[in-house]
């Protein structure tokens, strides 16, 4: 397996998944990293803060606690931009 470049779902830089690391997370049956290993510290550092999760909204980029454990793949929002998205769906 050579290496992979992945780009950060985070940081969107690109980060260098290694043969070596490709082959660990083979053998522990784990997916492939979404992050590069600055932001999974920081994802760490800031996991489930007084029971809230740190974000960066998917709109504005600001950043902003969720009550929920966000899921890769899927878009969150800062409160600001939820309740903008609530209203418009109201209206329409």
């Amino acid at each position: 397996m050579p290496d992979v470049e992945i780009p950060c779902v985070q940081c969107k830089e690109i980060f260098i998944f290694s043969e070596k690391e490709q082959e660990i997370f083979y053998q522990r049956n784990m997916m492939s990293p979404q992050r590069c290993s600055q932001c999974r510290s920081k994802k760490k550092g800031k996991k489930n803060v007084g029971g809230r999760y740190e974000i960066v909204c998917d709109h504005c980029g600001k950043h902003d606690s969720v009550p929920f454990q966000p899921k890769v793949g899927r878009s969150v929002l800062c409160k600001e931009c939820f309740e903008a998205s609530r209203s418009r769906a109201r209206v329409a």
